[in-house]
């Protein structure tokens, strides 16, 4: 007769294996841990057993574990000898119930194999899919020795349509190889190494604490209002060129000019923004009507986003269609310091060699029907123009983020500032939708 703890612990764990998970029936997150049952697991650290030290660092995770996340149990090798199919699913994931997961885990006696990839498959399996976040913590003393290739698993994982986070924490173990962490990292989780309980205890609360939410924008102005107000400042303002309508500042641009012309009208300064200290984008949804193909060239059209002080002090990104007989479209980051220019430009359209590879047509009604984002982004001392694409590319297939080479600037200073306007006789016409701040971390 089997003694009454062990048939506790057997009937919990068919129970909760039977059950369908009630995070995959609620749509609310959800996790497997996975504890590694092998024979190593006996080892003992500071005269204590590893897998009693896994036991106790567990409980303590789960006494902050998260009230909104289901927790599942597997274990492997806790069974039988040599055998890389031991996997078993101890509790399908559900709302935390401490007590039956303890005993759970007190009924694990390693004996086995480390069937890491396996394991991870078949928890994949037992969290079905989930859009609001499924994740895996493996809690291993081994390296895998059943013949899965983690990193292929974990790109496997992360290009899946029901992506799949691994967390690994490789407890008394050297991953030489790097393959704990190339699972984890493909699949945006952490790898942790761990060589005691503190260790164990602490990588456990990194692993199970939720992710913090990105930091939003520090500042966001979407102009949904009849006026623009006293955070802006316009330079040389003509009433005749501007105007908020329909959630987007409108701007009209016949007299040839651009930021940083002394006093080109209508140059848009957010004075009530401060740029942070460290890294930042400022970033402009807009769309643009830049002309149409033209024989001969077409528009000098221009729009930029950047940091501006005076003719002689600022740093812009700009998109602009040159206009010439080959109709160039460039993005281009220049930075002005007491006068003199720096630039790096990045050709996304030209005429000038074939075979022709890009429409230009369709990319101009792509800016004025779809629009794009320019941004000023700056890391360190560099600061670099970006353009990104509103679900549409200049190339076939190309990349629907463009970006220019880094140029260097050690002091830039002005508020940040948006301009659209034209650099020839004809008129531009574009609409700032948002305008935005980021810190980037």
């Amino acid at each position: 007769m089997k003694p009454i703890a062990d048939l506790v612990r057997l009937t919990a764990a068919v129970t909760l294996a039977a059950t369908p998970a009630a995070a995959q029936e609620s749509g609310a997150p959800s996790t497997m841990l996975i504890l590694d049952g092998s024979g190593s697991m006996w080892g003992q650290i500071d005269g204590q057993a590893k897998i009693g030290i896994a036991r106790g660092s567990i409980d303590r995770m789960l006494s902050d574990w998260p009230e909104d996340r289901a927790l599942g149990l597997m274990a492997y090798g806790h069974r039988r000898e040599g055998d890389c199919d031991d996997i078993e699913v101890l509790a399908a994931p559900a709302p935390l119930d401490r007590d039956t997961l303890g005993s759970l885990m007190d009924g694990i006696s390693p004996r086995g194999k480390t069937p890491i990839g396996a394991a991870v498959r078949a928890a994949r399996d037992s969290l079905g899919a989930n859009d609001a976040g499924a994740s895996v913590v493996v809690v291993t003393d081994g390296l895998e020795n059943c013949g899965a290739d983690l990193c292929a698993l974990g790109d496997e994982l992360a290009q899946s349509g029901t992506p799949l986070t691994a967390h690994v924490i490789g407890f008394d173990v050297a991953d030489a190889d790097g393959q704990l962490a190339c699972l984890a990292e493909a699949t945006g989780g952490q790898y942790l190494s761990a060589n005691n309980a503190a260790g164990l205890t602490d990588a456990l609360q990194t692993v199970s604490q939720p992710a913090p939410d990105p930091a939003g924008p520090l500042y966001v102005d979407d102009f949904d209002r009849a006026e623009l107000g006293s955070d802006w400042a316009v330079q040389q303002p003509d009433p005749n060129g501007f105007i908020l309508d329909k959630g987007a500042l409108m701007t009209m641009t016949v007299a040839n000019g651009y930021l940083g012309k002394p006093d080109q009208p209508n140059v848009f300064s957010w004075t009530a923004a401060e740029l942070p200290g460290g890294d930042w984008e400022i970033a402009a949804d807009f769309t643009a009507r830049m002309g149409e193909v033209k024989t001969l060239g077409g528009r000098r059209a221009i729009l930029q986003v950047g940091r501006y002080a005076d003719p002689d002090n600022y740093v812009v990104a700009e998109v602009y269609r040159q206009g010439n007989s080959n109709d160039d479209m460039w993005l281009k980051l220049l930075a002005v310091t007491g006068g003199d220019e720096t630039s790096d430009g990045l050709e996304i359209a030209s005429d000038s060699c074939c075979p022709r590879d890009y429409d230009l047509g369709r990319i101009l009604s792509d800016f004025e029907e779809k629009g794009a984002t320019l941004s000023l982004v700056k890391s360190g001392r560099d600061y670099r123009a970006r353009l990104e694409m509103n679900g549409w590319s200049m190339q076939p297939d190309g990349p629907e983020v463009l970006e220019t080479e880094p140029v260097t600037v050690l002091r830039t200073q002005g508020p940040p500032a948006i301009f659209a306007g034209t650099m020839g006789p004809e008129q531009t016409v574009a609409e700032f939708d948002r305008v935005e701040i980021t810190e980037v971390q």
